[in-house]
């Protein structure tokens, strides 16, 4: 997928552990993803209104996307220092402003991405 949008010189790794050895085998380390089940938390919990605006943020508004917008999101915060290419280039600038939602539903609105 990454290769698909334009971006150069990355890719995911999968990893089963966090130990130091398996970590210096695919460094430079530009994000994690920790997958799990996801629980309804039974109490509401205070979440962040307002974050570094130069930090890249978009909610998942696309069902059973969840991985794709966390790679998708390690990449937009990570453009100074890698390829992300012509699309996310272009999704990231144009969203500048932008609530987190409204970036979410750009990102899902991208032919390419799609």
């Amino acid at each position: 997928m990454i290769r698909k949008i334009g971006v150069k010189g990355v890719q995911v790794e999968e990893l089963m552990t966090l130990e130091d050895e398996e970590l210096d085998k695919i460094k430079p380390i530009h994000g994690l993803i920790f997958l799990f089940k996801w629980q309804q938390d039974p109490e509401k919990r205070q979440t962040l209104e307002h974050y570094d605006p130069s930090l890249f943020f978009a909610n998942q508004v696309i069902n059973n996307a969840c991985a794709t917008q966390a790679i998708l999101s390690i990449l937009m915060n990570q453009g100074d220092k890698i390829d992300i290419g012509q699309e996310l280039s272009t999704i990231k600038s144009f969203s500048v402003g932008m609530s987190s939602k409204d970036k979410g539903w750009t990102i899902g609105n991208s032919d390419l991405i799609r």
